[in-house]
């Protein structure tokens, strides 16, 4: 597990993006990436808008096969989550991160804090392996057997 604790300010989206990265299986690099920004731009808003100036904690979880990846973004909103994403009129210019949570991710949800805000997390299955020390790059055996 790793975590990283964030000012809420807008350019906390952009440094959650790049510290999380680097620690991720390469198959879900994206679409975890894609969802930390959602998760982090929405707290930062409801932060904004309660005042408590409260650090965001992002942490990351990423089993030990490299199998399954676990997203949790602290936020200081009360407000659950919707259960299904909603729709949301094509002139409204925001409103879409669930969705994009919903569709990118293999599972979600939220956990209300004992102290107020919530916990929202997201699941990604990952379909490759960490490659096993010793083992030759795939690169190598494949011109081996040419």
């Amino acid at each position: 597990m790793t975590c990283l604790h964030l000012p809420p300010v807008p350019a906390s989206v952009r440094a959650a993006r790049h510290w999380a990265a680097p620690l991720l299986p390469a198959d879900v690099r994206d679409p975890v990436v894609l969802v930390i920004s959602e998760l982090v731009t929405n707290a930062v808003a409801v932060d904004t808008a309660a005042g408590t100036g409260n650090d965001i904690e992002v942490e990351l979880v990423v089993d030990p096969a490299g199998r399954h990846v676990t997203l949790t973004v602290t936020d200081a909103s009360d407000r659950p989550l919707p259960d299904a994403p909603v729709t949301v009129p094509a002139d409204e210019a925001g409103g879409r991160g669930l969705l994009l949570v919903h569709a990118l991710a293999d599972d979600h949800g939220w956990i209300p804090r004992p102290r107020g805000g919530k916990r929202v997390w997201a699941l990604f299955r990952s379909l490759a392996a960490p490659p096993r020390r010793g083992a030759p790059c795939p690169e190598r055996l494949e011109r081996a057997d040419a």
